[in-house]
């Protein structure tokens, strides 16, 4: 800069000589200052005290800039001219409010530095007569600068209404006067748009503080103080919401909606941006003062309620609307950005209701804005947003072509209710003459138990040959199908091969969603073998058509696994499907995923993961759930929270799920909480109130007619009821009844091959001998229940149906009893479960002279790959797999030699004489 601060101790007499050769105050004369200017207005009759933001500048007292940066209406002047009131009297505070003529270097110095000496009389600064104009200014900075230091006060100067300077070399003058001031001067800047100034250093050196238009909106309680003011009543906790959801806490937006209500019989009503008041306040405040092409901008931009630049632009055949959403932004016209990069913005709720009323009067205009947004949001995929603005155009062959669009992508990615949900807003004959349309509502009924309706609906296809004829035989024989296999649960659909109807323009995602719900409802009639088997072809028919269904029916497969005792692959299958979705949205095809892993992980007793992922799925659950779904989210929680010590959140759950199961036919799991409920209870000692529970459900009665002891074919809801009232007896040490009873659900089990649940029926059957005193069968049990796991060991579940099976495998390893030894890998994982018994201590660690568990061919090939020193790009080449599928043998191979790399995986192998 040309000139610099003047010397501390130049000759006073020098400085006066010179300030006579140049501009002053005193020059301009005193008819020429405004002094109203140079103090704060008085404010408002009905205003409340802002004590927390008055506080809040007080705190930023020792930073060099505090600064109110919101929009119109939004209480700044109002909030300082309070603060200037309570400070003014203990320490030296100078006010200047600019108005436009301000925008002129010579006025603005001329006024600031009449703001300054009001309040410090011995304040010496002077405008300099200096050519040229540049070196001027830069001079009249200095001269201020300089006299601020030689005030021997702190000083506060507040500039009300900054964005009216746009002039650029004030706009610099700002910058230098706040970076180079001395220290004991504090400026105070309030705006409804901040100029460009450079405050970076001032934020990075901690020396700026900023109040926005969140910090000085009215809370609820502000609301409430206000309203008594303005209404002469306390307005209840209710209305206070309403009006704050409705004006965002805008501080002008407040005040008009309750003297609206003051001035309304009915009270506090709708309030919006269309009112009289606000749009004349907003309408001459604001947007008269725009030019029209950002008039138009934000007029046309309403239509949505939040924008991006790509949409304006589609919206206005524009190409420069990122550099007016700025330009917004700064200026605080009630625009906020939504997230950090200045992407999306939206208006606030007022300014969009005033904005919108512009549109509705200009029908044709309203109507082509909403089909340029709806073509932009399908375009990008937010089909939400673009079939709302499809209803709102005039268009009536968009809004079909997209709705099928919509649907169909929905219907796929399991999304039954917001498909119902869309398609009930057209006319029901149109639905009936639209083939793609009434597909998908007819199949978005039945996946969502809707079946009456769906009924109705194929019986008025079948009524109308023209209609019968475009929806397609082929099609209709799928949707029959499909109801009558999730209605009657019979499993018979009279179609042999659903992929063959493909070949006569049957859509394959409902080929493979009958085949999906074919092989669970195979199932759920114990026939596991043909149940994994659909479970596979439907797989291989949702393969890049469906993640969601690709997912449900890689869920029923794993359940057919476990079924039939191999946890392991249900387990490897949970991980295969949770890896297509991790990362990504909380689709249903997430949810299913999540929560059939998040039981795996209990099994497993990991229990700190399955419990993370419960809390994240419940929320998530929904009617279009399968109730398969929600009872293992709910049960799975109950469960890891019991081991936890928290009994009554435990309980809570499952009483939550009780009364969402009472509604509807589901024996099965109504049955599945009964044993949970008694159990838990018995687990606490608690007798009375699980026996309160088995009288609820009527056990005591079955027991009497001999429901358990008579041989059946197996039922699910029959064996959980059972096995709940066997612990019942057993607890209250009648063991020969609870034996005979589990006698007859284990044969049964056996019989339909049901080893995931003949294997907990063993362990029951083992702990109620060890409570008769009939060691010798009890070890026998226990060993076939142990033959069933594969030599993996009971899992979690088992052991928190039958506590004390710890003892009895405690004292079976101790004296020897105990046929399958348990893996070192097995005692570590389930320590915390040993530990509670304690007599069975584990081994001491070395490598077992086996590997924990058999190679494959595969693995063992990759072994060999591995041994030639090719990396994981060579062996997927190689062995003609993909490099993914490479890595996760590789990671099966480590976890089998208990080994972390691999070079300890070649040593072990070659130790076990795997390779050579």
């Amino acid at each position: 800069m040309a000139h610099q601060l003047t010397r501390r101790g130049k000759d006073r007499a020098d400085g006066m000589a010179h300030r006579s050769a140049s501009h002053s105050i005193s020059d301009i004369g005193p008819h020429y200052v405004i002094h109203g200017k140079l103090k704060p207005p008085q404010c408002a009759m009905t205003c409340i005290e802002r004590g927390a933001l008055l506080a809040r500048i007080d705190a930023a007292a020792r930073q060099k800039l505090t600064l109110l940066a919101a929009p119109i209406g939004s209480g700044k002047t109002t909030l300082l001219a309070q603060w200037h009131q309570h400070s003014c009297a203990s320490q030296a505070v100078a006010w200047l409010s600019l108005d436009e003529q301000d925008n002129e270097p010579v006025r603005f110095f001329s006024y600031l530095i009449a703001a300054v000496r009001s309040v410090c009389p011995a304040f010496d600064a002077y405008l300099p007569h200096q050519r040229p104009e540049a070196d001027s200014l830069d001079a009249a900075i200095a001269v201020f600068i300089a006299s601020l230091s030689r005030l021997t006060q702190p000083t506060s100067i507040v500039v009300d209404d900054l964005q009216l300077l746009s002039t650029p070399v004030l706009v610099r003058a700002v910058d230098a006067l706040l970076l180079q001031s001395p220290a004991g001067i504090r400026w105070i800047l309030s705006g409804r748009g901040v100029p460009a100034l450079h405050m970076s250093q001032l934020r990075l050196n901690d020396q700026l503080v900023t109040l926005g238009a969140e910090d000085l909106n009215f809370d609820t309680d502000a609301i409430v103080q206000l309203g008594e003011q303005l209404c002469h009543r306390s307005l209840t906790n209710d209305e206070a919401q309403s009006i704050r959801r409705s004006t965002e806490g805008w501080v002008a937006g407040v005040k008009l909606a309750l003297l609206a209500a003051a001035d309304s019989r009915d009270g506090i009503g709708d309030f919006n941006g269309s009112h009289y008041e606000v749009a004349r306040y907003l309408g001459t405040s604001l947007l008269q003062d725009q030019a029209p092409p950002l008039r138009e901008f934000l007029i046309a931009s309403s239509v949505v309620d939040r924008m991006t630049a790509e949409l304006c632009n589609a919206l206005l055949d524009i190409t420069h609307s990122q550099s007016l959403l700025e330009q917004l932004e700064r200026s605080q016209l009630f625009i906020q950005a939504l997230d950090s990069h200045g992407h999306w913005y939206r208006f606030h709720t007022l300014f969009l209701d005033f904005l919108r009323s512009h549109l509705r009067h200009d029908t044709a205009r309203l109507s082509q804005l909403n089909e340029r947004a709806s073509r932009w949001y399908a375009e990008h995929q937010l089909y939400d947003e673009a079939l709302h603005h499809a209803f709102s155009a005039g268009n009536e062959e968009w809004r079909p072509e997209l709705l099928e669009r919509c649907t169909t992508t929905w219907l796929r990615a399991g999304e039954t209710i917001t498909v119902i949900h869309w398609i009930s807003k057209v006319p029901h004959n149109v639905i009936l003459n639209h083939a793609g349309l009434c597909r998908s509502y007819i199949a978005s009924l039945i996946l969502s138990r809707r079946f009456n309706e769906a009924a109705a609906t194929l019986r008025e296809v079948e009524a109308n040959v023209s209609i019968e004829r475009a929806l397609g035989s082929a099609h209709l024989r799928l949707l029959h199908a499909m109801l009558t296999v999730l209605a009657d649960s019979s499993g018979q659909i009279g179609i042999s091969s659903p992929e063959a109807l493909r070949d006569r323009g049957a859509d394959s995602f409902l080929i493979g969603t009958l085949l999906t719900l074919q092989a669970y409802t195979m199932l759920r009639l114990n026939q596991f073998d043909k149940a994994w088997r659909l479970a596979m072809r439907a797989r291989d028919t949702f393969d890049s058509i469906s993640l969601y269904s690709l997912g449900y029916a890689e869920v029923v497969a794993s359940l057919a696994d476990r079924a039939q005792g191999d946890m392991k692959a249900a387990a490897d299958r949970c991980e295969r499907m949770f890896a297509m979705v991790r990362g990504g949205h909380r689709t249903p095809a997430w949810v299913n995923a999540a929560n059939a892993l998040a039981y795996m992980r209990y099994e497993e007793n990991r229990l700190d993961e399955a419990e993370a992922l419960c809390t994240e799925v419940l929320p998530l659950l929904c009617v279009q759930s399968t109730v398969e779904n929600v009872v293992t989210a709910y049960v799975t929680l109950s469960r890891i929270k019991a081991i936890h010590g928290r009994h009554g959140e435990a309980f809570q759950l499952l009483d939550y799920l009780h009364s969402m199961l009472e509604s509807g036919s589901h024996a099965r799991f109504l049955a599945q909480v009964s044993a949970e409920k008694i159990r838990l209870l018995l687990s606490q000692e608690n007798m009375q109130r699980a026996r309160a529970v088995a009288l609820e459900f009527g056990l005591q009665r079955r027991a009497r007619s001999g429901e358990w002891r008579r041989s059946r074919s197996y039922d699910e809801a029959w064996e959980r009821f059972g096995s709940g009232y066997a612990a019942l007896l057993m607890k209250q040490r009648q063991y020969d009844d609870a034996r005979a009873i589990l006698l007859v659900l284990r044969d049964s089990a056996h019989e339909a091959g049901y080893v995931y649940r003949e294997a907990p029926l063993e362990a029951a059957l083992a702990c109620c001998y060890w409570h008769s005193g009939d060691i010798e069968s009890a070890f026998d049990c226990l060993n076939r229940g142990f033959a069933l796991t594969r030599g993996h060991g009971f899992t979690r579940g088992v052991y928190d149906e039958t506590p004390s099976m710890i003892q009895v495998i405690s004292a079976a390893v101790s004296s020897g009893h105990l046929r399958i030894p348990l893996p070192t890998h097995y005692l570590c994982k389930f320590d915390n479960v040993f530990s509670q018994a304690a007599p069975v201590a584990p081994p001491s660690p070395r490598k077992p002279a086996l590997p924990l568990e058999p190679l494959t061919e595969r693995e063992i090939d990759i072994l060999r790959l591995l041994a030639l020193g090719l990396s994981n790009h060579e062996i997927s080449a190689r062995s003609q797999i993909a490099l993914s599928t490479a890595k996760w043998h590789l990671k099966n191979v480590f976890a089998k030699l208990d080994v972390s790399t691999r070079t300890g995986a070649l040593a072990r192998a070659r130790e076990m004489r795997l390779i050579e």
